[in-house]
């Protein structure tokens, strides 16, 4: 009983906790770095000319999968009178199940999405880097199959440290590395949560956990060998998950370092006179 309350959380925790987390936190650093630049117009649309068309399309694409109407949508703009560089407006049936559980997937779809942009960035600029990963996640996976334990959290936290010092040390590769940090930059700036995205995706959540709890269940009472095999894929994706949304949250960390920096460095400048 105990293995099937465990993993049910591990499973909230992985599929929903983490990323509500990391939007929350990439939204507060997108904040902080925009109030660091002074909300600098050519800042916001040199970042946000890669990285808001990804997002507005990731949240048209979970329209589409979860039969959602795109009743608008504006892939990137400029002098907004409040500041939105891009929307999708859509609608829904509010009596369908299934487009409810919708509403959470579009809010959390830049998040995913822009993750697997940032792979596949990876993947296409530095591949000799992103078979090193893959050799993390693919370690990682073995010891998820075997469910929620003390010791894969550990191999979770491993392959991540792992993840990340493999693609900071991919700066000797030129080139490509610095097209790809440019490139992740104005990408994981823009994979925050607005407060609509939260708002959006709250109607959803007593249903989609519910319906981790009913599977959960109904597979380790009634189809317990099937249900080893369960908890070895959601356990392994919600890895996978983690991992990936960990890097997005390190692209982000990457520009609000500097942004800091060269802050601090003006203020000890204006001091120094």
């Amino acid at each position: 009983m105990w293995l099937l309350i465990g993993n049910i959380l591990f499973q909230i925790t992985l599929f929903i906790g983490v990323v509500y987390g990391v939007g929350f936190i990439i939204s507060l650093m997108n904040r902080f770095f925009y109030s660091l630049v002074n909300y600098s117009k050519g800042v916001c649309y040199a970042t946000g000319f890669i990285g808001t068309p990804i997002h507005e399309l990731s949240h048209a694409l979970m329209c589409v999968v979860f039969r959602h109407k795109i009743d608008e949508i504006k892939l990137f703009q400029v002098d907004d009178e409040n500041g939105v560089l891009g929307y999708v407006r859509h609608s829904y049936n509010p009596k369908s199940i299934y487009q409810r559980i919708g509403n959470f997937f579009i809010s959390v779809a830049p998040i995913v999405c822009g993750t697997a942009v940032l792979f596949l960035l990876i993947k296409l600029l530095l591949p000799q880097t992103f078979t090193m990963m893959s050799a993390y996640l693919t370690a990682f996976s073995t010891h998820a199959k075997t469910g929620l334990t003390m010791q894969n959290v550990s191999y979770l936290i491993g392959s991540f440290t792992g993840m990340a010092q493999t693609l900071l040390a991919s700066y000797t590769q030129g080139a490509p590395f610095w097209i790809f940090v440019v490139l992740a930059l104005c990408i994981a700036l823009h994979q925050n949560m607005s407060g609509a995205d939260i708002k959006n995706s709250l109607s959803a959540l007593p249903i989609l956990i519910g319906l981790l709890i009913v599977v959960n269940a109904i597979l380790y009472f009634i189809f317990p060998v099937a249900y080893l095999s369960f908890i070895g894929v959601m356990n392994t994706a919600g890895g996978f998950l983690t991992c990936g949304l960990l890097l997005a949250l390190l692209c982000s960390l990457i520009p609000l370092s500097i942004a800091l920096l060269v802050s601090l460095l003006k203020k000890a400048l204006r001091r120094g006179r």
